[in-house]
């Protein structure tokens, strides 16, 4: 016996109704007598009916009406009924797992009652109104304490309310305290009735769930289907297909140049094709500005492939707006998920768009690996103002050299963070997140403040030298940069000259009549000013004469490995030159080897940094080395060291 048990306690433990409660005894019963053929069928309906309820409750959930409290739709409904029947009570009843909600009610007090007193917990059951004439003289309501007690029920009329997909998720019903009999016209008029109640809930879902382009479902009913369908706890794998149809800046230059009109219309024609195709398999929702989603049952994978296909071809085809052709992109994320995976669902599928538009790829599948690169990166965004209160943070030092002799001549102001749990990070890897953000100038005015102080260090030991300090485009963004660098020299007492600051190029930086104003004061003030990592990305010739700078380093993806490629050491030369002509000084990064420091000094460029003289080290290394001459010996062994 006991290979039912388990069955029978989960049927016990799980009761939904009366009826349910009647087949779990029944089915003890045939395991008491061995009749295990119909214990197998009891089972079978017993679990079914435990199924069908956990969807009923799920699909109750997600109307989010069980706070409702007296909408005035369906008071007006209640009211009416009340008078069109003659009946002093008229309650609409929402029947939950545990208890009966009234969320509209004439001629009644109470908001609720315990589930196992309630009436519609049986009206729920069927199809057609439920009616008790007279509930003394009914052996399942004949106890019941509301009608043995107040408020003394007698006569109970209750229509289902069933939703589109077959959910009876409470009741529309009348209550006498005097027993009485409906008649046929009666009864249909109850079912109309409760058919109107479900009107007004339907369009209530509706308002706020649609969006108002498209007419397409969004986001907010797609988060309330998705859980809908995570209480079913299916049992496959499904995919979350997430795409975004549209390039956002080209709509917000088209939007500037001619108005939101074409924008929303190559938005709604996308919608219309992207419906006409997912439409016999899924239900299409409007999640985002430009983005569109949609699950997808398990399918093969011939048919998943000729889907996503369609839908790409769909998207990708030219639509005309205010006659101008204009052609939407597609880059489309897929997620598989599970019923316990939901919740983070509409997320990765985010993130493999994002990957999709990283690549140029049409269609991406979730990566794990990206999506924990990219948090990781988030949290580190987040973690930087906390990690310069509890000073996590802290700056070494990699020396200039001049070619010709060896002697340090200044100094790179390099940040470097350990962490309290992911530990020793690179810049390279939370300096870009963190550039984002407002967080960016508070750490560069930590560094600032640290590098002065160093430097009071320095001249207090005998010798000053110039420290650069990388700074981002958004340390530009309040025009304070000059203030925010006077102040801490002021307060260390350190000469603005000892200070340059590096600017990486970009296109932030060209045409960008502010900056340029900033970058001029800050020279007045005696700030130096550098481009950094020259001959990469956007390498625009044209800031060697419209930015005020005083100094160009060409980067190491320009010097390393010079000597082996003649092209490379002829634009490296040639640019060198021209530096040399305009009354620039070239900084090379990167040099590793002594062949290399040879040529550079040949080619007249006057600085150099790298590992071959040093790797970023700690303040006191300065200290030693100006101590022995100011010179980093420049040596083969050096060539490998990192």
């Amino acid at each position: 016996m006991h290979v039912f048990g388990p069955t029978c306690d989960a049927l016990i433990s799980t009761v939904p109704s009366p009826d349910t409660l009647s087949q779990a005894n029944r089915l003890v019963e045939a395991l008491v007598s061995d009749q295990w053929d119909a214990c197998a069928i009891q089972s079978d309906v017993a679990l079914a009916s435990v199924t069908s309820e956990r969807d009923r409750l799920a699909m109750l959930r997600s109307l989010q009406l069980w706070e409702a409290i007296d909408p005035p739709e369906l008071d007006r409904i209640t009211r009416l009924v009340a008078q069109v029947f003659d009946v002093p009570t008229v309650l609409v009843s929402l029947v939950g797992q545990d208890e009966q909600r009234f969320i509209s009610k004439t001629g009644f007090e109470a908001r609720g009652t315990e589930r196992e007193v309630s009436i519609c917990s049986y009206a729920i059951q069927q199809t057609d109104v439920f009616e008790v004439q007279e509930l003394r003289e009914d052996d399942r309501f004949a106890q019941n304490r509301l009608v043995t007690g107040g408020p003394l029920l007698r006569f109970y009329a209750g229509a289902p309310l069933i939703t589109a997909s077959g959910h009876a998720i409470g009741t529309l019903c009348l209550i006498d305290y005097v027993p009485r009999c409906l008649s046929e016209e009666q009864r249909q008029q109850l079912q109309t009735f409760a058919r109107l109640v479900m009107d007004q809930i339907a369009l209530r879902q509706r308002v706020g769930r649609r969006d108002p382009v498209t007419g397409l479902f969004n986001r907010q009913q797609f988060n309330a289907d998705l859980a809908v369908l995570a209480e079913t706890k299916f049992t496959d794998t499904r995919n979350l297909v997430l795409i975004d149809a549209m390039d956002l800046p080209m709509a917000y230059r088209l939007a500037q140049a001619l108005g939101m009109g074409p924008v929303e219309a190559v938005i709604r024609t996308v919608a219309q094709r992207l419906e006409d195709i997912v439409a016999p398999h899924a239900q299409l929702y409007h999640v985002a500005v430009s983005r569109f989603a949609f699950m997808l049952p398990a399918l093969e994978p011939a048919d998943m492939m000729s889907l996503l296909a369609s839908v790409e071809e769909a998207v990708a085809t030219l639509v005309e707006a205010q006659g101008i052709p204009l052609q939407p992109v597609s880059y489309g994320g897929i997620v598989p998920f599970r019923a316990d995976d939901t919740d983070d669902a509409l997320r990765k599928a985010m993130s493999a768009v994002q990957q999709a538009t990283l690549y140029r790829k049409p269609w991406q599948w979730y990566d794990k690996a990206y999506d924990v690169a990219c948090r990781r990166q988030y949290r580190l965004a987040t973690d930087v103002a906390a990690g310069i209160d509890k000073r996590q943070f802290r700056v070494v030092y990699q020396p200039k050299v001049r070619l010709g002799d060896g002697r340090i001549m200044g100094a790179e102001a390099l940040l470097r963070w350990t962490h309290p749990e992911l530990g020793e990070v690179s810049p390279a890897e939370f300096i870009p997140p963190v550039a984002r953000t407002p967080v960016m100038q508070a750490l560069t005015d930590w560094v600032i403040d640290e590098v002065c102080r160093q430097q009071a260090e320095w001249v207090a030991a005998g010798f000053g030298m110039p420290v650069s300090i990388n700074v981002e485009a958004s340390d530009f963004a309040d025009g304070r940069l000059l203030d925010r660098i006077l102040e801490p020299c002021v307060r260390h007492a350190v000469e603005p000259g000892f200070m340059e600051l590096e600017i990486t190029e970009g296109e932030w930086l060209a045409g960008a009549d502010e900056v340029l104003h900033q970058l001029a004061k800050l020279r007045q003030a005696g700030i130096k000013i550098a481009i950094d990592d020259f001959g990469t990305g956007y390498s625009n010739f044209s800031y060697l004469y419209d930015i005020p700078i005083d100094t160009l380093k060409l980067d190491q993806r320009l010097t390393r490995g010079f000597m082996r490629n003649e092209r490379q050491m002829a634009v490296l030369h040639g640019v060198i030159r021209l530096c040399g002509r305009i009354g620039l000084s070239v900084v090379a990064e990167g040099i590793e080897r002594v062949e290399e420091h040879a040529s550079l000094l040949r080619f007249d460029c006057e600085f150099g940094q790298g590992f071959l003289y040093s790797a970023p080290v700690v303040p006191e290394q300065f200290v030693q080395w100006m101590h022995q001459g100011g010179c980093v010996p420049v040596t083969p062994s050096r060539a490998v060291a990192r």
